[in-house]
C-alpha cells in the first residue's frame, strides 16, 4: 500500500522526533550524571587537600611553640646552671600560653629533667623514642604524628590518658574486631634542641593530643563547606581516624552526638591503611552514604597510623541528578508532543521547512544549543508556530545548559578559593617563623650594643620586622576571614600616612602624586592596618605598572546620598586588557614576571573591603591608565535626643 505523502511525512517526523527525544534524554542525562560525579569527586579530593593543609598548619603551630620554648631564656638558664627544679612552673606557663597538652625538657642524653607535672616522674630515659632520638641524633627540630601509650600520656600530664581513652563501637560495614577500647593517643608532636654557645645542652618536646579534639575537623568543615545543610543535615563532614576508629569527628550518630568511637568500612580501611593509598568514592559513613575522600596519616617512621577524611552527603547530588533526568525527560516529551500535533496538520508544501527543522534538531542533539530556524512570515500559520516553538525550546535548553554550567563553575571556584585560602594561611605561617627569629635576635642584639646610634639601628630593625608581622597578620586575616578590629578613623589621614611611607621608596622618585582629598569627610569605622594594606597594594601596583614614571591620582569624596565615602586611586599606566579585568581579583592571578609578584595583593584588598561591607571596582583603558574606586560605608548617626 502506498501512503499519501502527508501521511509518510507525518510518520517520518513522528519517528525522528521520538528517536531524538529518547536518545537525547538518555545520552544527556547519562553525560550530565557522569560529569556531576566527576566534578563532585574532584571537589572532594580538593577538600582532602585542604584538610591536609589544616592538619599540617596545626602541626607547624606546635613546632613553632616548641622552637620558641627551646629558645626561651627561662628554659635555657636553669639547664645551664643545673637548676632544673625551677623549670616545672615555667613549662606550665608556656604550655598554657601555647595551647599544648604537654611539655617536657631533657638533657643532652635524653634523660627527662622537667615536666609540666612537676618534680615527680623525672629521670626517665626517652632517648630511645623516635621523636627524642631523632632530635638528639640530627641536632635539628623534628615534627610529626606520634602514638603514645596511656602510661606515657599519664606520665606527661595528669588526665591525658583519660582524655585519650575512647570506646570502640559496633558500626555497619566495619571489619570484624575484638578491640573494645582505644587507650593510646595520637599526638601532633615536635621536638627541638636547646643550644648554648653552639653546644646542645638538652632538648624540649611537646605536643597536642588529637583524641576528642574537635579543632582541626571543625576548621576543615567550616573552610570547605561552611554551614551548608541539606534537609536539616550538615552537607560536609571531616574526621581524624586512629587506625579504623574515629577519634575526632563532626559526623553525627543517630542521637545527634559526634560519632566518636565508630569505625570506617572494611573496604576503605584495606585501601587506605592496608595499602597506604587514597580512597575517593562513595562510602557508607556511620548511617548514611557520602561521596568521600580518605587519605593516610603516617608517623615519623612512615607507618600508616590513621586516616584523614572529608565527605559530602550523597543524597543532595542524587537529588540533583534525579531532577535533571526529569527535566530532560519533560523537555523531550513536551517537544515530542508538540511535534506530533504539528505533524498531523502538515501538507506537501512544508517539506522544505521540515528539512530545515530536522537539520536544526540534529544540531541541538550534537550540543549546539545556539542553533535556530529561520521563520518565513509569509508561510502558513502552522509553519510559523512550529518554527517559533522550536526556537523557544532550543532557547530554553540553552539557558538551562548555561545555568548548569554556571552552577558547576561556581562550585569548583568555591572549592578552589577554600584551598587557596588555606594555602595562603600556610604561606603566612612559613613567613612568620623567620620574622619571629628576626625579632628575637634583634632584641638580644639591642641588649648587647652600647653605642646609642647602633641601638637605634637595631630598634629600627625590630620596628620594621613588627610591621612585616602585621602585614602577615593581614594575610592570615584574609585567609581565615578574620573580622576587622575597627575604630573611628579619618581616611585622609590614613592615605597621607601611606603616601608618606611610599614616597621614600626609589620607584616613586619620578612619579607625580596628585591629591584631591575632601576636607569634609566624616569619620568612619575601619581597621586601620587592613585599610592601609588595601591602599598600599593598589598604589604599589600602579607604580610598578608605570615602571616608575607617570602620575598617580588620589582623591576622596562623600557620595551623593552621604551613605559612603569613595576613594579614587588612578594612574597613567598602560591599562588592563579587557580580558583580564574580570580576573585581577582572583588569588594568585598576576601578569608580572616570575618572582616579581604573588598575585595576592588585589585579592587581599578585595577581601578586606568586602569584610568592611564596602565595594571595589576598576575602570581601565589600554594605553591611558587604570582607576580603582573603593566605597566604604559611613556609620549611621543616632537621632538627636
Amino acid at each position: 500500500m502506498i501512503f499519501p505523502l502527508r501521511t509518510r511525512l507525518a510518520a517520518s517526523i513522528v519517528i525522528v522526533v521520538l528517536a531524538m527525544g529518547v536518545v537525547s534524554t538518555i545520552v544527556g542525562t547519562r553525560l550530565f550524571a557522569d560529569s556531576l560525579v566527576r566534578q563532585v569527586q574532584q571537589g572532594v579530593e580538593q577538600d582532602l587537600n585542604t584538610a591536609y593543609l589544616v592538619y599540617e598548619s596545626r602541626l607547624r603551630e606546635v613546632e613553632t611553640s616548641i622552637l620558641l620554648a627551646a629558645n626561651d631564656a627561662e628554659v635555657v638558664r636553669p639547664i645551664t646552671v643545673d637548676r632544673p627544679g625551677t623549670l616545672a612552673s615555667v613549662l606550665s606557663r608556656i604550655r598554657e600560653r601555647r595551647g599544648l597538652d604537654f611539655l617536657t625538657v631533657t638533657d643532652a642524653e635524653g634523660i627527662v629533667i622537667a615536666r609540666v607535672t612537676g618534680g615527680a616522674g623525672v629521670g626517665d630515659d626517652r632517648g630511645g623514642e623516635p621523636l627524642v632520638g631523632r632530635v638528639l641524633e640530627t641536632d635539628e627540630p623534628v615534627r610529626g604524628t606520634v602514638l603514645m601509650e596511656a602510661e606515657r600520656l599519664a606520665l606527661e600530664r595528669a588526665g591525658l590518658a583519660d582524655s585519650a581513652r575512647i570506646g570502640v563501637l559496633e558500626t555497619p560495614r566495619a571489619r570484624p574486631t575484638e578491640r573494645s577500647e582505644i587507650s593510646e593517643g595520637m599526638v601532633l608532636a615536635s621536638g627541638a634542641p636547646v643550644r648554648v654557645g653552639g653546644r646542645t645542652v638538652g632538648m624540649v618536646y611537646g605536643g597536642v593530643l588529637l583524641n576528642r579534639r574537635e579543632e582541626i575537623v571543625d576548621n576543615v568543615k567550616q573552610t570547605a563547606y561552611g554551614g551548608e545543610t541539606w534537609k536539616g543535615k550538615e552537607i560536609g563532614t571531616a574526621t581524624i581516624f586512629r587506625d579504623d576508629t574515629r577519634i575526632a569527628t563532626n559526623v553525627l550518630d543517630a542521637g545527634g552526638d559526634r560519632a566518636i568511637g565508630t569505625r570506617v568500612s572494611e573496604e576503605v580501611y584495606e585501601k587506605v591503611v592496608g595499602e597506604g593509598e587514597r580512597w575517593i568514592a562513595r562510602a557508607f559513613v556511620v548511617d548514611d552514604w557520602y561521596i568521600t575522600a580518605y587519605g593516610p596519616i603516617r608517623d615519623l617512621g612512615g607507618r600508616v597510623v590513621g586516616m584523614l577524611y572529608v565527605g559530602v552527603l550523597a543524597d543532595k547530588f542524587d537529588a540533583i541528578r534525579a531532577q535533571t533526568v526529569w527535566t530532560f525527560a519533560g523537555v523531550s516529551v513536551a517537544g515530542m508532543v508538540l511535534a506530533l500535533v504539528i505533524a498531523s496538520i502538515l501538507s506537501t508544501g512544508i517539506l522544505r521547512p521540515i528539512r530545515h527543522l530536522l537539520q536544526a534538531s540534529r544540531e541541538i542533539a550534537k550540543g549546539n544549543f545556539k542553533t535556530r530556524v529561520d521563520i518565513d512570515p509569509n508561510a502558513a500559520n502552522e509553519l510559523v508556530e512550529l518554527g517559533e516553538s522550536f526556537n523557544f525550546m532550543a532557547q530554553s535548553i540553552a539557558e538551562r545548559d548555561e545555568r548548569l554550567q554556571e552552577n558547576a563553575r561556581k562550585m569548583t571556584e568555591s572549592k578552589k578559593l577554600a584551598t587557596l585560602g588555606q594555602l595562603a594561611a600556610g604561606i603566612a605561617h612559613e613567613i612568620n617563623n623567620p620574622l619571629g627569629g628576626i625579632l628575637m635576635y634583634s632584641h638580644m642584639l639591642r641588649e648587647d650594643l652600647k653605642k646609642e646610634e647602633n641601638r637605634e639601628n637595631v630598634v629600627k630593625i625590630g620596628r620594621e620586622a613588627d610591621r612585616c608581622k602585621r602585614i602577615v597578620k593581614g594575610l592570615l586575616d584574609f585567609a581565615r576571614q578574620t573580622r576587622p578590629e575597627r575604630s573611628e578613623s579619618n581616611l585622609n589621614h590614613i592615605l597621607n600616612e601611606v603616601v608618606a611611607l611610599l614616597e621614600q621608596q626609589a620607584i616613586f622618585r619620578n612619579i607625580e602624586l596628585e591629591r584631591d582629598l575632601s576636607p569634609s569627610l566624616p569619620l568612619i569605622e575601619v581597621d586601620v592596618t587592613q585599610i592601609q594594606e588595601v591602599f598600599m597594594n593598589i598604589i604599589l601596583n600602579a607604580s610598578q605598572a608605570m615602571e616608575g614614571k607617570g602620575t598617580i591620582r588620589i582623591a576622596t569624596r562623600l557620595v551623593e546620598d552621604g551613605g559612603a565615602v569613595e576613594i579614587e586611586l588612578g594612574d597613567t599606566g598602560p591599562g588592563i586588557p579587557p580580558d583580564d579585568i574580570d580576573k585581577i581579583f582572583e588569588p594568585f592571578y598576576t601578569t608580572k614576571e616570575v618572582g616579581r609578584g604573588t598575585g595576592l595583593g588585589l585579592s587581599i584588598a578585595y577581601g578586606i573591603v568586602e569584610r568592611h561591607q564596602g565595594s571595589i571596582r576598576v575602570e581601565s583603558e589600554e594605553g591611558k591608565g587604570t582607576t580603582f574606586f573603593i566605597r566604604l560605608p559611613v556609620p549611621e548617626q543616632p537621632p538627636p535626643m
